[in-house]
């Protein structure tokens, strides 16, 4: 057999491949996943080796990483053995993410107990919001479904209790945000915040009928909810956040519709969604446009971005075997309707939400009606063994053993949600605590090279008198150029005169996105081309494209929100190697370089950090997003009011409509109602540009000038005075060793 060795470390991500013990040829496609997530490659791996070795098909892989990773080259395995190749898997354990979080965070706390290293960490702004997003514990998961799903009692059976109002319409337009908290046994407590986001309600034991007379106040936003989720354990590493949004054919809330699609086109914290089907009604029109931005949203990523969607497939219960209904063939239509709406392999999980609500549920709090329901569905469940949702569940090795480590009755696995819930586990193994610690460990890293440059610049210090002197020259030389100081009022009359153009990549983006709507407008304006379509032929074509058109209005103003964001972060960038240029410039006269500590003189001026961040005020203050500006008839959240009533009306008495005229006369609207936004949005992201120009402009002004005149200072001193230097060496070296064994021990906690 052809023995392939592979370690893959998913914290730096890096893979090493040897092929019968032999590195890949640099041409090989092995060779160029090197640097790649393993979950952008692992599914192409065994066609690849198939290639590679010309359809020799016998494989012995040995697996040196984590049990997450190992359990994709498992499932790839079993992929490849279905075509017919032959695979002997074996998987060298490394350490569990989890334990190595622990150790990341008794370092940091090893970190914050030495004076001059919390230092580093504190006056860099950056360096700390990387930390404390890192050791952030909350993990979202969002519940998303349309109309009838049962989505209130799937949150209610994870709750173990009834708390969130069951509605068969989309009744409320609030999102409900359900924060884990074990140590709340007895009761959960709630705050209710409005449009504004004011806090303007509070219950510290919150309850069902509150819950409902809250919801159905018109200025509620958000209700944040903390308490018990009973079906999920909460780690010290990890919080969950459970958010019920908003249906996407709620038409109370333009804003809440569109945070719903955000959660699931959010490619960049890749959250977990829930998506949750009604197993006996398929086909609705919002789960159309829904699914479509879900299938794209996986077609551009790897793995992940299909694992973290899990189609619940909800209400089996309402399926009667003895009746004839085949739950096999019922799941064969659920896969049959994602795949047509352009999600293959979908990860399908079937659950009676119903039951495992009644089974948490104590039974002495059951009316008369879910004594009668419990009753009947514990006893079909029980007795058809085609029933036992969890034979039909694509679940791993890991959350089997899960299932088996918490000793849950055979009803209550059969009910399948708490397979759903053991998933929920095993993505954050998976992936947030890999991101996690690897965001904490590069935040750590930028302040041990903080530090480490501040040392090395003090130990350089040690010089003969005569080479200090000269030093001391070349630093009043460096102050005096730097007195010349940043020309604010030049550098603003340069950007007005040359401009500063967007960044390539924000532009290339931006023509792509003003490209998307002229298809979609010319493939719907193919189905107005009928000049005598009856009145009800009219209402429903008009009816579809207005949902259409709204859907991707409100797709697009997201997608835009994303090009802000990203454009201010290449923008952040883009005056960082700004702010680099100008120190060099200041060193350009220097007689010479070769001295180290001039060197590090230049180093320690380019680390005196200026935080130019994109902030979450900064994104919501973009007009692309706000809400009700009159345009005609319509609103701005609603720019395709056809007045397809008035339309109803106009023809209610004539037996045909000019379709073909109906749609000419509108089409004009709606292709500038989608200019208005593409202008609006370029209009914004240039504004951000610039208020991040000007924030650029006020730190070269005012701190860089106060900061570096105080570092040429403090080593003009040290120079003159021996005994300040002395002092401050023996420190440094100190400082150095220490970060040199701190840095060991992080490294460490990355190392397969």
């Amino acid at each position: 057999m052809n023995l392939i060795h592979i370690t893959h470390n998913p914290f730096i991500v890096d893979t090493t491949f040897l092929i019968n013990d032999q590195a890949p040829a640099d041409g090989c496609k092995l060779s160029s996943y090197k640097e790649s997530r393993l979950q952008l490659w692992v599914e192409k791996l065994f066609d690849e080796l198939s290639n590679l070795f010309n359809g020799d098909n016998q494989f012995r892989v040995v697996f040196t990483g984590v049990e997450s990773d190992f359990l994709d080259i498992q499932e790839a395995a079993q992929v490849a053995i279905a075509k017919g190749m032959q695979v002997e898997l074996e998987w060298v354990q490394t350490q569990p993410t989890e334990q190595r979080l622990e150790q990341i965070r008794t370092l940091m706390t090893e970190a914050r107990e030495h004076p001059r290293f919390d230092q580093f960490i504190e006056d860099n702004d950056e360096v700390r919001q990387s930390i404390e997003e890192a050791f952030n514990r909350d993990f979202d998961v969002y519940v998303v479904a349309t109309m009838s799903s049962g989505k209130s009692t799937l949150i209610n059976a994870m709750l173990g209790r009834d708390l969130l109002p069951a509605a068969n319409e989309a009744t409320t337009a609030t999102i409900a945000r359900i924060t884990d908290n074990d140590q709340m046994t007895e009761h959960f407590s709630a705050k209710r915040y409005n449009r504004s986001g004011q806090l303007v309600g509070q219950e510290s034991d919150v309850d069902l009928e509150c819950l409902k007379d809250w919801n159905q106040l018109g200025d509620t936003k958000l209700i944040d909810i903390e308490g018990n989720i009973v079906a999920i354990r909460e780690r010290e590493d990890v919080r969950l956040v459970l958010t019920d949004t908003p249906g996407p054919n709620n038409s109370q809330d333009e804003e809440h519709q569109r945070t719903t699609m955000s959660f699931i086109q959010d490619s960049k914290r890749n959250p977990l969604i829930l998506y949750v089907l009604n197993a006996s009604q398929l086909g609705t029109n919002d789960d159309r446009n829904l699914l479509g931005l879900v299938a794209e949203t996986m077609r551009k990523g790897g793995k992940q971005s299909k694992d973290r969607f899990i189609f619940v497939i909800n209400k089996m219960d309402v399926f009667d075997p003895e009746n004839g209904e085949n739950i096999p063939s019922v799941l064969e239509r659920v896969n049959q309707y994602l795949t047509s709406n352009g999600i293959h392999n979908p990860l399908i999980y079937p659950v009676s939400a119903n039951l495992t609500r009644l089974i948490r549920k104590p039974s002495d709090q059951h009316t008369r009606k879910e004594r009668g329901e419990f009753v009947a569905m514990a006893d079909m469940f029980n007795e058809e063994p085609s029933m036992n949702m969890l034979q039909y569940m694509p679940i791993t090795s890991r959350v089997h053993r899960s299932l088996q480590d918490k000793r849950y009755s055979e009803l209550l696995l059969s009910s399948g949600l708490p397979a759903v819930e053991a998933m929920v586990d095993e993505y954050i193994d998976k992936y947030n605590f890999p991101h996690r610690l690897k965001r904490a460990y590069d935040a750590m890293n930028r302040a041990i090279e903080v530090g480490l440059n501040e040392a090395e610049l003090i130990e350089q210090l040690q010089q003969d008198e005569r080479t200090l002197a000269h030093l001391n020259e070349e630093i009043m030389g460096l102050q005096q150029r730097q007195e010349k100081g940043f020309d604010a009022a030049a550098y603003k009359d340069k950007i007005e005169r040359e401009g500063k153009a967007l960044p390539r990549e924000t532009e290339l983006e931006l023509v792509e996105l003003e490209s998307v709507m002229g298809p979609i407008i010319k493939k719907l304006g193919a189905r107005f081309t009928q000049k005598d379509a009856t009145v009800n032929t009219a209402e429903t074509r008009v009816l579809e494209a207005e949902e259409l058109l709204q859907f991707n209005h409100k797709k697009l103003v997201n997608l835009y929100e994303a090009v802000f964001s990203s454009s201010q972060a290449i923008i952040r960038d883009d005056l960082h190697a700004e702010y680099k240029r100008y120190i060099t410039e200041i060193f350009q006269n220097a007689e010479t370089l070769t001295l180290p500590i001039l060197e590090g003189i230049m180093k320690a001026a380019s680390n005196i950090s200026f935080n130019l961040s994109v902030k979450q005020d900064d994104i919501q203050q973009k007009r692309v997003v706000i809400g009700t500006r009159e345009v005609s008839d319509s609103t701005w959240w609603n720019p395709f009011s056809w007045g397809s009533t008035k339309t109803v009306r106009d023809y209610s008495n004539e037996d045909q409509v000019d379709l073909e005229k109906l749609w000419n006369e509108r089409v004009t609207k709606i292709e500038t109602e989608f200019s208005r936004l593409v202008a609006d949005a370029r209009n914004e992201i240039e504004v951000g540009k610039n208020r991040l120009i000007e924030q650029y402009v006020a730190f070269m002004t005012r701190e860089f000038d106060l900061k570096f005149a105080e570092l040429l200072a403090s080593l003009s001193t040290k120079i003159t005075d021996r005994d300040a230097r002395e002092y401050a060496i023996a420190e440094a070296k100190e400082l150095h060793a220490w970060i040199d064994n701190f840095k060991a021990k992080l490294d460490s906690t990355l190392a397969i």
